[in-house]
Protein backbone atom coordinates (compact mmCIF):
# COMPACT_ATOMS: atom_id res chain seq x y z
CA UNK A 1 0.00 0.00 0.00
CA UNK A 2 2.81 2.44 0.07
CA UNK A 3 2.73 3.37 -3.14
CA UNK A 4 -1.29 3.68 -3.00
CA UNK A 5 -0.63 5.71 0.08
CA UNK A 6 2.07 8.20 -1.45
CA UNK A 7 -0.45 8.82 -4.27
CA UNK A 8 -2.95 10.03 -1.73
CA UNK A 9 -1.05 12.16 -0.26
CA UNK A 10 -0.51 13.92 -3.43
CA UNK A 11 -3.63 14.20 -4.03
CA UNK A 12 -3.94 15.62 -0.29
CA UNK A 13 -6.99 12.57 0.14
CA UNK A 14 -4.98 10.74 2.95
CA UNK A 15 -3.73 13.33 5.51
CA UNK A 16 -5.83 13.58 8.80
CA UNK A 17 -8.59 14.59 8.65
CA UNK A 18 -9.53 14.55 5.20
CA UNK A 19 -13.10 13.13 4.94
CA UNK A 20 -11.95 10.17 2.34
CA UNK A 21 -9.50 7.75 3.59
CA UNK A 22 -7.09 5.48 1.73
CA UNK A 23 -9.33 2.37 1.56
CA UNK A 24 -12.62 4.87 0.47
CA UNK A 25 -10.82 6.09 -2.11
CA UNK A 26 -10.04 2.43 -3.68
CA UNK A 27 -13.42 1.51 -3.25
CA UNK A 28 -14.72 4.29 -5.39
CA UNK A 29 -11.98 4.13 -7.79
CA UNK A 30 -12.67 0.09 -8.17
CA UNK A 31 -16.45 1.03 -8.86
CA UNK A 32 -15.77 3.79 -11.45
CA UNK A 33 -13.76 1.30 -13.29
CA UNK A 34 -16.48 -1.71 -13.04
CA UNK A 35 -18.67 1.04 -14.32
CA UNK A 36 -17.25 1.77 -17.43
CA UNK A 37 -16.11 -1.78 -18.36
CA UNK A 38 -20.39 -2.61 -17.66
CA UNK A 39 -20.95 0.74 -19.77
CA UNK A 40 -18.81 0.48 -22.79
CA UNK A 41 -18.00 -3.21 -22.96
CA UNK A 42 -20.82 -4.97 -22.30
CA UNK A 43 -23.55 -2.87 -23.18
CA UNK A 44 -22.06 -0.77 -26.19
CA UNK A 45 -24.67 -0.87 -28.20
CA UNK A 46 -26.50 1.59 -26.02
CA UNK A 47 -24.29 4.40 -27.81
CA UNK A 48 -25.18 3.33 -31.56
CA UNK A 49 -28.92 3.27 -30.90
CA UNK A 50 -30.76 6.04 -33.36
CA UNK A 51 -34.21 5.98 -32.25
CA UNK A 52 -35.70 4.52 -28.96
CA UNK A 53 -39.07 4.60 -27.06
CA UNK A 54 -40.38 3.57 -24.08
CA UNK A 55 -43.49 1.65 -23.94
CA UNK A 56 -45.45 2.79 -27.00
CA UNK A 57 -44.35 6.06 -26.73
CA UNK A 58 -42.20 7.80 -29.89
CA UNK A 59 -38.85 9.32 -29.09
CA UNK A 60 -37.05 11.48 -31.46
CA UNK A 61 -34.24 9.66 -33.51
CA UNK A 62 -30.37 10.24 -32.47
CA UNK A 63 -28.03 11.36 -35.26
CA UNK A 64 -27.27 7.58 -36.86
CA UNK A 65 -24.13 5.95 -37.53
CA UNK A 66 -22.58 4.50 -40.66
CA UNK A 67 -25.05 2.11 -43.14
CA UNK A 68 -26.24 -0.20 -39.56
CA UNK A 69 -27.01 -2.86 -42.19
CA UNK A 70 -23.71 -3.37 -42.68
CA UNK A 71 -21.49 -4.94 -39.51
CA UNK A 72 -18.38 -3.39 -41.10
CA UNK A 73 -19.67 0.20 -40.49
CA UNK A 74 -20.82 -0.40 -37.01
CA UNK A 75 -17.80 2.17 -35.15
CA UNK A 76 -17.79 4.38 -38.01
CA UNK A 77 -18.03 8.26 -38.00
CA UNK A 78 -21.67 9.87 -37.39
CA UNK A 79 -22.77 12.19 -40.50
CA UNK A 80 -22.24 15.84 -38.71
CA UNK A 81 -18.58 14.98 -38.60
CA UNK A 82 -18.01 13.51 -42.09
CA UNK A 83 -15.56 16.40 -44.32
CA UNK A 84 -17.50 15.73 -47.89
CA UNK A 85 -15.81 17.36 -51.09
CA UNK A 86 -18.04 18.51 -53.91
CA UNK A 87 -18.62 15.39 -55.39
CA UNK A 88 -19.09 13.54 -52.77
CA UNK A 89 -22.55 11.78 -52.12
CA UNK A 90 -24.37 11.00 -48.54
CA UNK A 91 -27.85 9.55 -49.14
CA UNK A 92 -30.50 8.80 -46.12
CA UNK A 93 -32.86 6.45 -47.03
CA UNK A 94 -36.14 6.39 -45.27
CA UNK A 95 -38.56 3.20 -46.38
CA UNK A 96 -41.87 3.64 -44.83
CA UNK A 97 -43.20 0.65 -43.37
CA UNK A 98 -45.05 -1.05 -40.53
CA UNK A 99 -43.80 -1.69 -37.21
CA UNK A 100 -45.68 -5.56 -37.50
CA UNK A 101 -43.53 -6.27 -40.89
CA UNK A 102 -40.58 -8.06 -39.48
CA UNK A 103 -40.67 -10.27 -42.69
CA UNK A 104 -39.78 -7.75 -44.38
CA UNK A 105 -37.53 -5.54 -43.19
CA UNK A 106 -35.21 -8.70 -42.25
CA UNK A 107 -35.82 -9.84 -46.19
CA UNK A 108 -34.28 -6.05 -47.00
CA UNK A 109 -31.85 -5.59 -44.27
CA UNK A 110 -30.32 -8.73 -45.94
CA UNK A 111 -30.08 -7.28 -49.48
CA UNK A 112 -28.70 -4.05 -48.67
CA UNK A 113 -26.17 -5.62 -45.95
CA UNK A 114 -25.48 -7.44 -49.08
CA UNK A 115 -24.86 -4.98 -51.30
CA UNK A 116 -22.77 -3.00 -48.87
CA UNK A 117 -20.49 -5.58 -48.15
CA UNK A 118 -19.93 -6.18 -51.96
CA UNK A 119 -19.00 -2.87 -52.45
CA UNK A 120 -17.57 -1.13 -49.22
CA UNK A 121 -18.19 2.88 -50.42
CA UNK A 122 -21.96 1.89 -50.62
CA UNK A 123 -21.57 1.85 -46.88
CA UNK A 124 -20.29 5.31 -46.71
CA UNK A 125 -22.38 6.88 -49.14
CA UNK A 126 -26.03 5.28 -47.77
CA UNK A 127 -27.86 5.00 -44.91
CA UNK A 128 -31.04 2.94 -44.63
CA UNK A 129 -33.37 3.21 -41.85
CA UNK A 130 -37.12 2.05 -41.73
CA UNK A 131 -39.75 4.64 -40.62
CA UNK A 132 -42.93 4.29 -39.06
CA UNK A 133 -45.03 5.90 -36.76
CA UNK A 134 -46.10 6.05 -33.31
CA UNK A 135 -45.98 2.19 -31.83
CA UNK A 136 -48.99 1.09 -30.15
CA UNK A 137 -49.32 -2.45 -29.96
CA UNK A 138 -47.13 -4.11 -26.41
CA UNK A 139 -46.16 -6.83 -28.59
CA UNK A 140 -44.81 -5.09 -31.51
CA UNK A 141 -43.05 -2.21 -28.91
CA UNK A 142 -41.08 -5.14 -27.35
CA UNK A 143 -39.84 -6.54 -30.46
CA UNK A 144 -39.09 -3.48 -32.06
CA UNK A 145 -37.66 -2.39 -29.42
CA UNK A 146 -35.54 -5.39 -30.04
CA UNK A 147 -34.40 -4.16 -33.82
CA UNK A 148 -33.40 -1.08 -32.07
CA UNK A 149 -30.81 -2.28 -29.72
CA UNK A 150 -29.80 -5.06 -32.50
CA UNK A 151 -29.53 -2.91 -35.76
CA UNK A 152 -30.05 0.70 -34.90
CA UNK A 153 -32.14 1.21 -37.81
CA UNK A 154 -35.57 2.22 -37.06
CA UNK A 155 -36.83 5.96 -36.72
CA UNK A 156 -39.97 6.18 -34.75
CA UNK A 157 -41.77 9.11 -35.93
CA UNK A 158 -44.19 11.36 -33.50
CA UNK A 159 -47.85 10.75 -36.20
CA UNK A 160 -50.56 8.20 -36.36
CA UNK A 161 -49.09 5.32 -38.47
CA UNK A 162 -50.79 6.52 -42.37
CA UNK A 163 -49.94 6.56 -46.04
CA UNK A 164 -51.26 9.35 -46.79
CA UNK A 165 -52.11 11.73 -44.15
CA UNK A 166 -49.17 13.60 -43.15
CA UNK A 167 -46.42 10.46 -42.49
CA UNK A 168 -44.31 11.87 -45.42
CA UNK A 169 -44.13 15.11 -44.31
CA UNK A 170 -43.34 14.41 -40.69
CA UNK A 171 -40.29 12.10 -42.04
CA UNK A 172 -38.54 14.94 -43.97
CA UNK A 173 -39.67 17.49 -41.18
CA UNK A 174 -38.88 14.74 -38.23
CA UNK A 175 -35.12 14.86 -40.33
CA UNK A 176 -34.41 18.65 -40.99
CA UNK A 177 -34.91 18.91 -37.42
CA UNK A 178 -32.53 15.65 -35.81
CA UNK A 179 -29.96 16.70 -38.06
CA UNK A 180 -29.47 20.33 -38.26
CA UNK A 181 -25.73 19.61 -39.37
CA UNK A 182 -26.25 16.69 -41.58
CA UNK A 183 -24.05 15.62 -44.48
CA UNK A 184 -26.31 14.05 -46.39
CA UNK A 185 -26.70 15.70 -50.02
CA UNK A 186 -30.12 13.67 -50.08
CA UNK A 187 -33.02 11.91 -48.14
CA UNK A 188 -35.18 9.39 -50.02
CA UNK A 189 -38.63 8.19 -49.38
CA UNK A 190 -39.22 4.92 -49.95
CA UNK A 191 -41.77 2.35 -50.03
CA UNK A 192 -41.13 -1.12 -48.17
CA UNK A 193 -41.96 -3.29 -51.63
CA UNK A 194 -39.40 -1.19 -53.58
CA UNK A 195 -35.91 -2.84 -54.64
CA UNK A 196 -33.59 -0.05 -54.57
CA UNK A 197 -29.61 -0.88 -56.32
CA UNK A 198 -27.74 1.56 -53.91
CA UNK A 199 -24.81 1.55 -56.37
CA UNK A 200 -26.96 2.60 -59.50
CA UNK A 201 -28.55 4.86 -57.22
CA UNK A 202 -25.15 7.13 -55.58
CA UNK A 203 -23.72 7.02 -59.05
CA UNK A 204 -26.77 8.66 -60.94
CA UNK A 205 -26.94 11.18 -58.44
CA UNK A 206 -23.46 12.01 -58.56
CA UNK A 207 -24.30 13.78 -61.62
CA UNK A 208 -27.27 15.68 -59.95
CA UNK A 209 -27.51 19.00 -58.57
CA UNK A 210 -26.89 19.37 -54.81
CA UNK A 211 -29.19 22.18 -54.22
CA UNK A 212 -33.04 22.47 -55.47
CA UNK A 213 -32.92 18.69 -56.78
CA UNK A 214 -35.99 16.30 -57.15
CA UNK A 215 -35.00 13.13 -58.09
CA UNK A 216 -37.31 9.84 -59.23
CA UNK A 217 -39.53 8.53 -61.71
CA UNK A 218 -41.77 11.22 -62.70
CA UNK A 219 -45.39 10.93 -62.91
CA UNK A 220 -47.79 11.14 -65.30
CA UNK A 221 -45.18 9.91 -67.56
CA UNK A 222 -47.71 9.79 -70.56
CA UNK A 223 -50.14 12.54 -70.63
CA UNK A 224 -51.80 11.59 -73.61
CA UNK A 225 -53.31 8.50 -71.69
CA UNK A 226 -53.22 9.67 -68.19
CA UNK A 227 -54.74 12.35 -66.90
CA UNK A 228 -52.69 15.23 -66.71
CA UNK A 229 -51.85 16.13 -62.95
CA UNK A 230 -49.05 18.29 -62.25
CA UNK A 231 -45.91 16.66 -62.34
CA UNK A 232 -44.44 14.52 -59.56
CA UNK A 233 -42.29 11.67 -58.68
CA UNK A 234 -43.63 8.19 -57.92
CA UNK A 235 -43.94 7.28 -54.08
CA UNK A 236 -41.94 4.12 -55.31
CA UNK A 237 -38.72 6.02 -54.14
CA UNK A 238 -37.78 9.64 -54.64
CA UNK A 239 -35.42 11.92 -53.67
CA UNK A 240 -35.01 15.47 -52.32
CA UNK A 241 -31.68 17.19 -52.03
CA UNK A 242 -31.38 18.51 -48.07
CA UNK A 243 -31.95 22.29 -48.73
CA UNK A 244 -35.49 21.06 -49.89
CA UNK A 245 -35.77 18.99 -47.34
CA UNK A 246 -35.27 21.97 -44.22
CA UNK A 247 -37.36 23.97 -46.26
CA UNK A 248 -40.29 21.39 -45.88
CA UNK A 249 -39.92 21.57 -42.75
CA UNK A 250 -40.61 24.75 -42.28
CA UNK A 251 -42.86 25.76 -45.49
CA UNK A 252 -46.21 27.29 -45.04
CA UNK A 253 -47.19 24.71 -48.59
CA UNK A 254 -46.20 21.41 -46.84
CA UNK A 255 -47.52 22.32 -43.00
CA UNK A 256 -50.70 23.29 -43.84
CA UNK A 257 -51.34 21.02 -47.21
CA UNK A 258 -50.43 16.80 -45.68
CA UNK A 259 -53.67 14.96 -46.18
CA UNK A 260 -53.47 13.15 -49.96
CA UNK A 261 -51.49 11.10 -51.95
CA UNK A 262 -47.87 11.79 -49.95
CA UNK A 263 -46.28 11.70 -53.53
CA UNK A 264 -48.14 13.67 -55.45
CA UNK A 265 -48.52 16.31 -52.67
CA UNK A 266 -44.69 16.43 -52.44
CA UNK A 267 -44.99 17.80 -55.71
CA UNK A 268 -48.01 19.60 -54.82
CA UNK A 269 -46.01 21.58 -52.34
CA UNK A 270 -42.79 22.26 -54.80
CA UNK A 271 -44.85 23.22 -57.92
CA UNK A 272 -46.97 25.73 -55.77
CA UNK A 273 -43.84 27.26 -54.54
CA UNK A 274 -41.65 27.12 -57.44
CA UNK A 275 -39.18 24.81 -55.99
CA UNK A 276 -37.11 22.03 -57.17
CA UNK A 277 -35.36 23.61 -60.28
CA UNK A 278 -33.65 20.81 -61.10
CA UNK A 279 -35.74 17.69 -61.94
CA UNK A 280 -34.14 13.79 -62.30
CA UNK A 281 -36.95 11.67 -64.35
CA UNK A 282 -34.71 8.68 -64.17
CA UNK A 283 -37.28 6.45 -66.38
CA UNK A 284 -37.30 3.63 -67.75
CA UNK A 285 -34.27 2.94 -64.72
CA UNK A 286 -36.72 3.08 -62.15
CA UNK A 287 -40.12 1.48 -62.99
CA UNK A 288 -42.76 -1.25 -61.87
CA UNK A 289 -42.21 -4.50 -61.82
CA UNK A 290 -44.57 -5.72 -65.07
CA UNK A 291 -45.33 -9.90 -64.20
CA UNK A 292 -48.50 -10.18 -66.73
CA UNK A 293 -49.52 -6.83 -66.94
CA UNK A 294 -49.11 -4.73 -70.26
CA UNK A 295 -45.73 -3.03 -70.80
CA UNK A 296 -46.52 0.60 -70.03
CA UNK A 297 -44.27 4.21 -69.82
CA UNK A 298 -43.60 3.05 -65.72
CA UNK A 299 -44.16 -0.82 -65.94
CA UNK A 300 -42.02 -3.29 -68.27
CA UNK A 301 -39.69 -5.98 -67.86
CA UNK A 302 -36.51 -5.71 -66.07
CA UNK A 303 -33.77 -4.00 -67.51
CA UNK A 304 -29.44 -4.26 -66.37
CA UNK A 305 -28.78 -0.85 -65.21
CA UNK A 306 -32.13 -0.93 -63.20
CA UNK A 307 -32.22 1.39 -59.91
CA UNK A 308 -35.30 0.84 -58.69
CA UNK A 309 -38.20 -2.09 -59.10
CA UNK A 310 -41.22 -1.28 -57.19
CA UNK A 311 -44.42 -3.29 -56.55
CA UNK A 312 -42.88 -6.19 -55.36
CA UNK A 313 -46.02 -7.12 -53.52
CA UNK A 314 -45.22 -10.77 -52.41
CA UNK A 315 -41.72 -13.29 -52.10
CA UNK A 316 -42.00 -14.71 -55.26
CA UNK A 317 -41.56 -11.46 -56.90
CA UNK A 318 -38.67 -10.49 -54.52
CA UNK A 319 -36.89 -13.97 -55.48
CA UNK A 320 -37.55 -13.17 -59.71
CA UNK A 321 -36.09 -9.87 -58.98
CA UNK A 322 -33.24 -11.09 -56.85
CA UNK A 323 -32.24 -14.11 -59.35
CA UNK A 324 -32.74 -11.74 -61.98
CA UNK A 325 -30.18 -9.14 -60.63
CA UNK A 326 -27.38 -12.35 -59.81
CA UNK A 327 -28.11 -11.29 -56.26
CA UNK A 328 -27.16 -14.78 -55.30
CA UNK A 329 -24.57 -15.96 -57.63
CA UNK A 330 -21.65 -15.24 -54.83
CA UNK A 331 -23.14 -17.97 -52.40
CA UNK A 332 -20.10 -20.54 -51.27
CA UNK A 333 -20.62 -24.07 -51.81
CA UNK A 334 -21.03 -26.19 -49.06
CA UNK A 335 -22.10 -29.46 -47.70
CA UNK A 336 -24.64 -27.69 -45.26
CA UNK A 337 -27.08 -26.79 -47.06
CA UNK A 338 -28.65 -28.17 -50.75
CA UNK A 339 -29.96 -25.92 -53.02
Amino acid sequence: MSSSSSLYKQLGLGAAGSPISPSHLLLLVLGAGFLALTVFVVHPNEFRIQSFFSNADCAQPHTPTHVATSPAAENATTPATLARHDDDVRVLIGIQTLPSKYARRNLLRTVYALQATEHPSHAVAVDVRFVFCNVTSPVDAALVSLEIIRHGDIIVLDCTENMDNGKTYTFFSTVARAFPNSSYTYVMKADDDTYIRLGALVESLRGAARRDAYYGLQMPCDRENFYPFPPFMSGMGYALSWDLVEWVATAEESARDRVGPEDMWTGRWLNLAGKAKNRYDMAPRMYNYRGVSPPSCFRHDFVPDTIAVHMLKDDSRWAETLRYFNVTAHLPPSNLYHL
